[in-house]
């Protein structure tokens, strides 16, 4: 075994070189039609068309990631199966989800192509127009009022429990397997608020179907610019770093092939056609960047995220 690795890696310049000479696969880590499936689709259509070999992309959705991680971990590294999906695979899952193997060694985020900016919506009928006023009110009608969880592990999940800290431990966490059921259940009434991405309730929240009341980063966000940020409504603790989707690979690949897809990875993402499709899905695109910033980015938002669960007491979770 050994002497194959050490074999792949003498072998590495030419195979990036090379590559790619077959079909190359991209594993996403949820079901179509979500944000990272939209991505993935666009991101394998553009290398089909730039690089000249079929892309495939294929689902695995379940067990926040660990399906889609086994199956990228059980291919060879070599450049012909990536995986796209979230930051939060390397950010917010390693401290909440217990896995058996350790996410932050065995895998490698090479790139970010496109934003993921959260906002906190609520149900049109919840009495309450801002993040103030669901504070105040949660704290006057105690569990009355919940916050779905789109599932274990994730950004929803985090934000959850900080704005349930911020009400004094008033307010409801529903948990939900995935953001479908959850929206379906918001717009229905039977949960009333819930952290969701900006792309995927920016048209719900402009036909007044939800209404959002703060979005989750230091800058408004493109697709909600009249929906002010946390920190403009007072809670600068629930400003967090932008989430993103990206390419993940193996982080036993060899450096001349991780280097030879996030190249093509950075150039995808500043294509101006790339970006037209972002839009038309309505997803923003990210900003060019070396791989040592993306790696300091993902290690501040760790750290934030590990004080984070310690104030709340959700230290030691995935432990």
């Amino acid at each position: 075994m050994a002497a194959g690795l050490l074999g792949l890696a003498a072998l590495a310049p030419a195979l990036a070189q090379d590559w790619p000479s077959k079909p190359i696969r991209i594993i996403v880590p949820a079901p179509p039609g979500g944000i990272s499936d939209n991505v993935a689709r666009l991101v394998s259509e553009e290398l089909r068309a730039h690089l000249g070999q079929p892309v495939i992309v294929e689902n695995k959705p379940g067990g926040s990631a660990v399906l889609a991680e086994r199956a990228l971990m059980s291919a060879p590294a070599d450049g012909y199966t990536l995986m796209v999906g979230p930051s939060s695979i390397l950010t917010d899952f390693p401290l909440i989800v217990k896995t058996p193997f350790d996410p932050l060694k065995t895998f490698t985020y090479l790139s970010d192509v496109a934003s993921m900016i959260h906002v906190l919506v609520a149900n049109s009928d919840l009495p309450a127009n801002s993040v103030s006023e669901v504070i105040d009110r949660a704290k006057q009608s105690r569990n009355e009022i919940g916050i779905a969880n789109l599932s274990i592990g994730t950004r929803s999940h985090l934000l959850g429990e900080m704005l349930r800290d911020k009400s004094g431990g008033s307010l409801l966490i529903v948990p939900y397997k995935g953001s479908s059921p959850a929206m379906i259940d918001l717009i229905g009434s039977q949960v009333q608020l819930t952290f969701e991405v900006v792309s995927n309730v920016a048209p719900l929240v402009k036909s007044g179907k939800i209404k959002a009341l703060g979005v989750v980063s230091a800058e408004r966000s493109s697709l909600l610019p009249n929906v002010p940020s946390m920190g403009e409504v007072g809670y600068p603790e629930l400003v967090m770093p932008d989430a993103s989707v990206g390419i993940f690979v193996l982080s036993s690949m060899p450096a001349p092939m991780r280097e030879r897809i996030r190249i093509e990875a950075e150039r995808l993402k500043q294509s101006p056609k790339f970006r037209e499709m972002l839009a038309t899905q309505g997803l923003e695109g990210t900003r060019p960047g070396t791989y040592d910033e993306l790696q300091a980015k993902l290690a501040r938002t760790r750290d934030q995220n590990r004080a984070i669960l310690d104030k709340l007491g959700l230290a030691g979770a995935a432990k």
